[in-house]
């Protein structure tokens, strides 16, 4: 099986709704986190460039990193 790297965007996005299919605020998800509200809304809009930071979100959804990474 041969995936590809989402792009920003599609990674972005999917972070967003795992977040919203646990019904959490970003204020919520940062908190867990341990980032201000402001990182965390970054992480929705701008992207993450840290693989450890997508490792703990994929963590708190209960999602697959593979999942958020790559299409």
């Amino acid at each position: 099986m041969d995936r590809q790297l989402k792009t920003v965007d599609e990674i972005t996005s999917c972070i967003k709704n795992a977040r919203k299919s646990c019904q959490m605020t970003q204020e919520e998800a940062a908190y867990k986190l341990g980032y201000s509200e402001r990182q965390y809304r970054r992480f929705e809009t701008e992207g993450v460039y840290d693989i450890l930071t997508i490792n703990e979100i994929a963590k708190l959804f209960n999602i697959d990193i593979i999942d958020i990474l790559f299409a």
